[in-house]
């Protein structure tokens, strides 16, 4: 009613400006009406959708029937459809909403977007449930496939458009309900099959707990990972290098030292909040080292700590850990270099160190970087990539690949275009991107795609324009035979649909 009210006022006005024609007027008025006397009064064959869902979307049958209001109108729209159309079966929604045409889905979605019912009065969780809810929520529990809810719902769990809904102030009842329905299969978990996978990997208790917790946050609050009070009591012992566990996020001592690692693992989680004096673009060092740089298939950073120094051909240069650092804020994040004794570096170097307690130095861990992946069966075609991108990755990172947000939070890093790595990063090269894709996308549900669709997707991911390489010499040519010619499936300095990938143009300063 409040979106309804406010598009009203915004017509009068425009009309009485001569702004838009009466024609076109009266079919905004007839739709806004029509998405508001469906959902509040409803029409033959048609019941209203209050009568269940609330006058202003806050649900209610103790928590039967969902919280709807302000969930993204794409995602609203697709589920309103799905039920019609029995792609997602419910016996209750598929006959209330049959009469639906595809204008009434758009018009009602848009409705319920506008929607801000007061939040549902939800039992707190106790002690014990909120810390297991919250760690779920932001860390998950990768060792069995359950990533936290907000890497794909948004950090302060508002949804993201058009296919994840959001699960702030919902029914904790509804939560629960839906993820046992995933976990038993009697809810198809579309897009990509992810929720079923999740749902497989958690417990009775973890569903009680994550359903408790999200239902008991306030309004727009962007969760943190659980602090204990006091350390957890735990003791460092000598590991194989390749059955590697990291120690426990709980175990962090208190003091200086444990204050440098908590913030050397804010800056890996959110770079730009906290390095953004050097960040220039919308990624953080979670996007290519998932689980806060603790998962094996995934670069983790324990092993790069224990791998280093290191002689690298890019450089030509025995790399330390802090170079490595700096040659990720100048390439990944297309940035500005810290010095090596930073307050920044010196953080990450501290939180890496923590993570790689236990790890005998001298012995390179199979996990370093990524699982390396067979070489292809055929050459890596973008075309074919454009297809496995559409599929299976546009969903979190956008058709255009800009990446999508959760209202004003990043959610899914974008792959190309101005905002995401450089040509200089590792991640430009086809191989590498590769086996990344391969061993941890979709997120959440790695090796999903075959090798060969892997191949393609990175192809097509790294033929699409980027900013500058950084060590850009005169031209692109020149800049291509000195740094890229060496790398099989590399893309820079290629024409590709008309366009010059690297151009002949400098990094900007």
């Amino acid at each position: 009613m409040i979106l309804f009210a406010s598009l009203r006022v915004k017509h009068a006005a425009l009309a009485a400006a001569g702004a838009i024609s009466a024609l076109g007027a009266c079919a905004f008025l007839w739709a806004s009406g029509t998405a508001e006397s469906l959902f509040q009064q409803g029409r033959e064959g048609t019941p209203a959708c209050a009568t269940c869902h609330g006058a202003q979307g806050e649900g209610g049958g103790g928590g039967m029937y969902p919280r709807i209001a302000g969930q993204p109108a794409a995602y609203v729209e697709n589920q309103l459809k799905d039920f019609r159309d029995g792609r997602r079966a419910n016996p209750l929604m598929a006959p209330m909403v049959a009469g639906l045409t595809d204008a009434d889905a758009q018009a009602v979605a848009a409705y319920v977007e506008g929607l801000n019912a007061p939040r549902a009065q939800a039992q707190k969780p106790d002690a014990v449930q909120a810390v297991l809810g919250q760690a779920l929520v932001t860390v998950g529990a990768w060792e069995r496939g359950v990533p936290p809810c907000a890497g794909c719902h948004g950090p302060a769990l508002e949804g993201v458009t058009p296919n994840v809904p959001g699960l702030a102030r919902q029914w904790p009842q509804y939560l629960a309900a839906q993820l046992s329905a995933w976990q038993q299969g009697q809810r198809a978990a579309t897009p990509l099959g992810l929720m079923a996978k999740v749902a497989h990997g958690m417990t009775a208790a973890e569903i009680a707990a994550v359903s408790a917790y999200i239902g008991s946050l306030p309004d727009g609050e962007v969760p943190g990972m659980p602090r204990p009070e006091k350390p957890e009591a735990w003791t460092p012992a000598p590991q194989s290098a390749d059955n590697f566990v990291p120690p426990p996020d709980a175990a962090i001592p208190a003091g200086p030292y444990g204050d440098l690692v908590r913030y050397g693992q804010s800056i890996f989680e959110q770079t730009s909040k906290y390095a953004g004096e050097y960040s220039r673009n919308g990624l953080s060092c979670r996007n290519c080292h998932l689980d806060r740089g603790r998962l094996a298939t995934s670069g983790p950073m324990w092993a790069a700590y224990v791998h280093y120094p290191e002689y690298r051909k890019k450089d030509g240069l025995v790399n330390t850990m802090q170079m490595r650092i700096q040659g990720c804020f100048r390439y990944s994040q297309n940035g500005v270099v810290p010095a090596a004794d930073s307050k920044e570096v010196t953080a990450l170097v501290t939180y890496f160190h923590w993570l790689a307690t236990g790890l005998p130095t001298g012995i390179k861990p199979k996990a370093v970087g990524y699982p390396r992946l067979a070489a292809p069966e055929q050459k890596p075609r973008p075309e074919r990539g454009a297809r496995v991108y559409a599929a299976n990755c546009a969903l979190c990172h956008g058709e255009d690949g800009q990446g999508r947000k959760s209202g004003a939070h990043p959610a899914f890093p974008p792959l190309w275009g101005p905002q995401s790595f450089n040509w200089g990063a590792g991640m430009h090269q086809v191989d590498m991107a590769a086996a990344f894709i391969k061993a941890n996308m979709p997120y959440g549900a790695g090796n999903t795609l075959s090798d060969q669709d892997a191949w393609d997707v990175s192809a097509y991911m790294n033929s699409r324009p980027r900013p500058q390489d950084p060590r850009f010499v005169d031209d692109t040519e020149k800049t291509r035979e000195k740094f890229h010619a060496n790398h099989e499936f590399d893309f820079y300095g290629k024409e590709i649909d008309d366009v010059l990938l690297g151009g002949n143009k400098p990094l900007e300063k």
